[in-house]
């Protein structure tokens, strides 16, 4: 279980741009959500992002699966 701890400057700056190039400039199908936590928030669990940024945002339409185990450590965080 890794949480990603990561300033309001460099999400904007560094992580999302090429982010939303890679959704909107290469018409991304779909998305896979990553494994670890953002800022002590599960990554698929993420309304913020999932939600909020990429689909109201960005206006991203197709589909968002969760990676490998990563529903689990939702449901079960502390295994």
């Amino acid at each position: 279980n890794f949480n990603a701890i990561v300033t309001k400057r460099d999400e904007l700056d560094t992580y999302r741009p090429a982010f939303e190039a890679c959704v909107r400039e290469g018409k991304a199908s779909g998305l896979m959500c990553s494994y670890n936590a953002v800022n002590g928030v599960p990554s698929c669990a993420s309304s913020e992002f999932m939600t909020d940024l990429v689909r109201d945002t960005w206006g991203f339409d197709g589909y968002i699966t969760s990676d490998c185990g990563a529903l689990e450590d939702v449901y079960e965080p502390d295994l």
